[in-house]
């Protein structure tokens, strides 16, 4: 019975119907993608560690800390293991994009063990002060083999005089989670420090290895207060924590995000509300003659509420369907950047859901009390 009432009002109108599905779906399809990659810019990523504490200079996401911290840290309680490294990194975005190359300490692997390489190529990267060990991906997109040279030019001045480096290719390394993560090489910071010209003796980050998970607020603490009022001072904190610190800086983009989608939204339940109120006062007769079969007043009011529903449910449906489809086209596009990084999570689909369930409610609470409330001898006088 339900179905049939609800079916009469769908195909009325079949043109305003379709077009109130479509503005819905293009609100869904908006929701799915922007929740699915707001992950990217908050850190809300699988992949980001809340073990290892990142030390990094407090005022400057790229500046330098001199190599003297590493030795204060290595004796603090609490502290397993600290790694430390800098970046080669070009002013050019398009090199940066090409891939980031880490000079660090030997132990690079051991510490931040969400990259993978094999035991026989640490071993070379020990032995051979000119080694570098590539990103799976990197290689793959450039095409590199073990015992190429791998070509980077940064900031850093060789002391040539140049900012070309130039590194022999020993291995290559994968990532556990994120796949953009290999879109990079690993070499010897020694070497790299003895080569450069400027700021010898100067890390551009240091990775702590804590005894406990626990211990990560008191190790940080330290820290940061230690060289509270140096020239160098620290922001310290779990890798997960920092990186949303850091993604704040630019912007709020949760912020953005959600109120990008609460105008979408306000606007969609003000044409579903209007296009839902004008369709019962075009079936004001309709429903009078229904009232006089016999259909009681809560069975209209249930299927006007029904069929709000109904346009809701295939939006929200052909929406995240989309933003499934869409995932892929993204990740292929990316070149493999962002492969396994960005996903439609229950979460984004049950949230979809649900607020399409209350758009449906409260665009079709005033027409549906109408329709409820309407009484037939006025509704064949409209008629």
């Amino acid at each position: 019975m339900y179905w049939t009432l609800i079916k009469i009002g769908l195909i009325r109108k079949r043109l305003r119907t379709f077009l109130t599905i479509m503005s819905m779906f293009i609100a869904f399809v908006l929701y799915g993608s922007l929740n699915t990659l707001s992950g990217l810019f908050t850190g809300a990523i699988q992949g980001l560690s809340a073990d290892n504490i990142i030390v990094m200079p407090r005022y400057d996401m790229f500046g330098k800390l001199p190599y003297s911290y590493v030795n204060y840290i290595e004796n603090l309680d609490g502290v397993e293991d600290v790694m430390y490294m800098d970046y080669l990194i070009s002013d050019s975005i398009e090199s940066m994009m090409d891939g980031v190359v880490f000079a660090s300490s030997p132990n690079f692997f051991e510490v931040y063990d969400r990259f993978e390489t094999s035991q026989e190529s640490k071993d070379a990267l020990k032995n051979n002060p000119n080694a570098a060990i590539v990103g799976k991906l990197m290689a793959e997109q450039k095409g590199l083999r073990i015992g190429d040279i791998l070509n980077t030019e940064s900031n850093s001045m060789n002391s040539d005089g140049t900012n070309n480096w130039s590194f022999e290719i020993v291995g290559f390394y994968t990532a556990k989670q994120i796949k953009g993560d290999e879109m990079g090489a690993v070499i010897n910071w020694d070497t790299f420090d003895e080569s450069r010209v400027n700021q010898k003796g100067t890390v551009g980050m240091i990775m702590v290895k804590a005894s406990s998970a626990e211990m990560g607020d008191s190790i940080s603490n330290q820290i940061d207060q230690r060289f509270m009022n140096s020239s160098y001072a620290t922001r310290s904190g779990p890798e997960s924590m920092i990186a949303v610190e850091m993604a704040g800086e630019f912007a709020d983009v949760e912020l953005i995000v959600n109120s990008i989608l609460l105008s979408v939204f306000f606007t969609i339940l003000l044409v579903s509300s209007n296009t839902l109120a004008q369709s019962i006062r075009e079936r004001t007769s309709d429903i009078g003659v229904l009232k006089c079969l016999g259909y009681k007043d809560l069975t209209i009011f249930t299927s006007v509420i029904f069929e709000a529903i109904t346009i809701c449910f295939i939006a929200v449906f052909i929406g995240l369907i989309a933003t499934l489809m869409l995932v892929p086209a993204i990740e292929l596009m990316s070149q493999g950047l962002l492969e396994d990084t960005i996903s439609v999570t229950p979460s984004i689909i049950i949230g979809g859901f649900l607020i399409g369930l209350i758009i449906a409610f409260m665009s079709a609470a005033v027409p549906a009390y109408q329709a409820l409330r309407l009484k037939v001898v006025d509704a064949l006088r409209e008629g």
